[in-house]
């Protein structure tokens, strides 16, 4: 099975699950703004995605978190559709709506 898991802070919650996941013989990978490049860690290869620009100065107060998650998610999903342009079609996608 192909696992794409979507995480801001990853590994975080999924420390012990995604390396499991590929000793059982799964090809895991997880897209995340903490790397640079892509790279592997315990098996699981890391894909970078990037934020290119920050919440709005004059948003209204209420907007704001709502603002911020919904750039990373045109971050998200533009990079997903890069990685689906060069093959990359994952069974499962677990994420967390805060990360995009």
């Amino acid at each position: 099975m192909r696992i794409l898991i979507i995480h801001q802070n990853f590994p975080g919650q999924y420390k012990h699950l995604a390396p499991a996941l590929v000793e059982q013989g799964h090809k895991v990978y997880s897209m995340t703004p903490k790397v640079e490049k892509q790279t592997v860690w315990k098996g699981v290869t890391l894909l970078p995605y990037k934020i290119t620009r920050s919440s709005s100065k004059d948003v209204h107060p209420w907007l704001s978190d709502l603002e911020t998650k919904v750039i990373r998610a045109e971050a998200c999903y533009r990079q997903a559709l890069a990685l689906k342009e060069k093959g990359l079609e994952p069974d499962v996608i677990p994420a967390h709506h805060g990360w995009g």
